[in-house]
């Protein structure tokens, strides 16, 4: 009877997750709130920032179209396929970021910085994870 509601548990949290990420909640404008940097050493989690921060902005359209910042920047592309949220700049250039949370008045990414290595692979630098408040 306890693997069952154990089973019943697990079910009830996958279906949570899947409705959280819902991409009519991204359509607004987003300020950051607070931001979190941190590395991995040795296998072992070292925080390098983890602070107020309030100078990230962004605005995303419901047409697929953002900006990001208070100046015009330009505009750029965006979608949101799962949990994963790509920007597309003009020069060709994407980032991909991970979507931890996203309701109506909360967004949370986290953004992986990989470095190429001398042997052609890649290494993980950082993960910057910023949590943003909706301001419209």
């Amino acid at each position: 009877m306890v693997m069952l509601a154990v089973n019943f548990t697990a079910c009830g949290d996958d279906e949570d997750e899947q409705t959280i990420i819902e991409q009519a909640n991204l359509i607004g404008k987003w300020q950051s709130t607070w931001e979190k940097v941190h590395k991995v050493e040795n296998g072992k989690e070292v925080v390098t920032s983890d602070e107020a921060y309030t100078n990230g902005l962004w605005e995303f359209k419901a047409d697929g179209t953002c900006t990001e910042g208070y100046a015009d920047g330009g505009t750029s592309r965006w979608s949101l396929k799962g949990n994963k949220l790509t920007i597309s700049y003009d020069d060709g250039y994407s980032d991909i970021l991970t979507v931890n949370e996203l309701t109506a008045n909360k967004l949370v990414l986290a953004f992986e910085d990989w470095d190429n290595t001398d042997d052609g692979g890649l290494e993980l630098d950082d993960i910057t994870t910023t949590t943003y408040k909706k301001i419209n």
